[in-house]
């Protein structure tokens, strides 16, 4: 909230130098209490949804400030699409650590990790720093500091307050829901198929491949139905396929449904931002912040519940239980965000 009164630019590109230094320090530490901190601070990379660690609604918010309104939705989705692609190859790129270590020490192997986190971030600041930032406004010729103008702007101030309150509300809900179902997933791939980290490394990069392209097509979806429509037909789509997945009889299946669930359930990311920052005229940061902070505040429900299903060997109804909560947020996800179409 606090880069909506500042230079966003400057957050993000402290974030960079801030995970450059963390991975160095990483690099050349095998210190537990260090390595710790460390991976608290930086995170080592993205969000799992891509963004910049606890700076990616800066980050959305600073694209927000440098396209047109029209062109919301068609550039968030390619952003994302982006984000989810570079995902997949890092995933994969994550995976070289374990042929290494058959010819140098498994210590050693795993630290190139982070030589490639150093790299990366350097070439991400040397881009992000040459990004102009000019931001898009409007022009207006109305005397703002006449007396009707400021009641209107008054009334709008309040309507804008309670449309923040009500996002904040709706993402709680988000967070419960998905609390049941995200944080565990992987866990449950192993409880359930005895899934080692290999078979999930090729799992989740090919989802990631596939949520890329799917964000991709959702540019062309949102421009016929909605971006509103887009993301309630999408997200049903995949509670759909969350239902088969957890009842899937083989791996192999149950990783098919995951992966078509990531296609739907991810690929409308930027229709979703779009919106959200479309409920505000000049909030887009505080829009984003609440979107995500709400969320988060909630997602830490689900998994602790979940844990004691797990235990007592019952791996299906706390998915039911997230499934329901997210049927009841897309009808009210809909209902609200319908008047803000972009």
């Amino acid at each position: 909230m606090t880069a909506g009164k500042y230079d966003k630019k400057k957050f993000i590109l402290g974030f960079q130098i801030i995970l450059i230094l963390c991975a160095t320090i990483a690099l050349l530490t095998s210190n537990n209490l260090l390595l710790g901190g460390v991976a608290i601070i930086g995170g080592f990379g993205r969000s799992g949804m891509g963004g910049s660690g606890p700076f990616a609604v800066i980050e959305v918010s600073w694209l927000n400030d440098l396209i047109k309104y029209s062109k919301k939705s068609a550039i968030f989705s390619l952003n994302n699409s982006l984000i989810f692609c570079g995902m997949s190859i890092g995933t994969m790129i994550a995976t070289i650590p374990e042929f290494l270590s058959k010819f140098v020490t498994l210590d050693l192997a795993f630290r190139s990790i982070f030589l490639t986190i150093i790299f990366w971030n350097i070439i991400c600041f040397y881009l992000i720093a040459k990004v102009k930032n000019n931001s898009i406004t409007q022009s207006n010729n109305i005397d703002k500091n006449s007396e009707r103008m400021k009641n209107i702007d008054k009334n709008i101030n309040k309507r804008e307050n309670k449309n923040l309150l009500l996002l904040f509300a709706l993402n709680l809900l988000n967070g419960i829901s998905l609390g049941f179902i995200m944080p565990l997933l992987p866990y449950w791939f192993k409880l359930k198929f005895n899934s080692n980290a290999f078979d999930l490394g090729i799992i989740f990069t090919i989802s990631l491949f596939m949520t890329s392209l799917s964000s991709i097509i959702s540019i062309y979806v949102v421009k016929k139905i909605g971006a509103a429509k887009t993301v309630i037909f999408m997200r049903f789509g995949g509670l759909i396929s969350l239902v088969l997945m957890i009842y899937s009889p083989s791996s192999l299946l149950a990783a098919f449904f995951y992966i078509l669930r990531s296609f739907l359930n991810r690929g409308n990311i930027g229709a979703r931002q779009a919106l959200v920052t479309s409920i505000t005229r000049n909030k887009a940061t505080l829009a984003l912040s609440i979107n995500n902070f709400s969320q988060i505040l909630s997602l830490s429900i689900g998994p602790f519940i979940t844990g004691i299903f797990f235990a007592h060997k019952d791996y299906i109804t706390p998915f039911i239980v997230g499934a329901a909560f997210q049927t009841f947020y897309l009808v009210c996800f809909y209902m609200f965000f319908k008047k803000f179409e972009v």
